[in-house]
């Protein structure tokens, strides 16, 4: 994280599903910043070793552990927040869920699943907690460029993901009268917990070779490549900005893959 800055400094900020991955490295970052944490994650075991990991090198947390899934759960754990850090400024809807299935293996209960965290808790959360932030207060929504982009898999994950692009401008429409911006951070390709293991293995040079050529910058994005863009999109730098879906793919998106496939066929 390269914003050392207590810009964050007496506001706090909930991440949802911080207890690994993308959003340990967003509070994280939010931490290094000032912010007062509100980590929470459905695994409570994982979420208390992320928020003890924070406060062991002096920033400010807490854990709120939620299932999303749940009726009711956006509005309860926003209440629990704002009834234990007594207020809240930012919020980071990273929490995802489902299965990436792919087509005939879709099931109703991992859709059901799908939708409710990661489309679904979005707005309830957003409902509950927008009347409640202050001018200048900030809500990031995770998606993916899968929001844009069609694979075979996983229907229920990427009809989520392009949903929320459209929760995204929907609540900046109805939270920009009080001063609080909405906007969605769409990653690629991510080394992270999911992913690391297959692209650092010492027998995969070919397949690093090949993220490495699919973006224009060479290599796929790191945790920290979309925690400085959560940083960024919360930030007074960014205070004329909302309802936007900002990219954070190293051009992975910009280019024609047809002229890759086209170089390895005249190899």
């Amino acid at each position: 994280m390269t914003m050392q800055c207590r810009r964050f400094a007496g506001r706090v900020a909930l991440v949802t599903g911080s207890g690994r991955g993308i959003g340990k490295n967003i509070a994280r970052a939010f931490a290094q910043a000032g912010a007062t944490l509100a980590v929470c994650d459905i695994d409570e075991e994982r979420g208390k070793q992320a928020c003890d990991e924070l406060k062991a090198v002096g920033y400010d947390a807490g854990f709120f552990p939620v299932d999303l899934g749940q009726k009711g759960a956006p509005r309860a754990l926003l209440e629990s927040v704002v009834a234990g850090l007594g207020r809240i400024d930012v919020i980071v809807n990273n929490a995802r869920a489902g299965q990436r299935l792919a087509f005939e293996d879709e099931t109703e209960d991992n859709w059901d699943l799908a939708m409710a965290v990661n489309l679904k808790s979005v707005f309830f959360l957003a409902q509950a907690a927008i009347p409640l932030m202050p001018a200048g207060g900030a809500i990031i929504n995770i998606s993916s460029v899968s929001a844009r982009l069609v694979s075979r898999e996983s229907a229920s994950y990427q009809a989520s993901k392009a949903g929320l692009l459209q929760l995204t401008r929907y609540l900046a429409k109805v939270a920009g009268p009080r001063g609080v911006r909405v906007n969605a951070v769409l990653p690629g390709f991510i080394v992270q917990d999911e992913h690391r293991a297959r692209y650092e293995q010492n027998d995969n040079a070919r397949y690093r070779e090949l993220a490495g050529q699919l973006h224009p910058l060479g290599a796929p994005g790191r945790a920290d490549d979309v925690a400085n863009a959560a940083i960024f999109l919360a930030s007074v730098e960014a205070a004329f900005i909302t309802g936007q879906a900002f990219v954070v793919d190293g051009g992975l998106t910009i280019q024609d893959q047809s002229a890759l496939l086209m170089s390895y066929a005249m190899e």
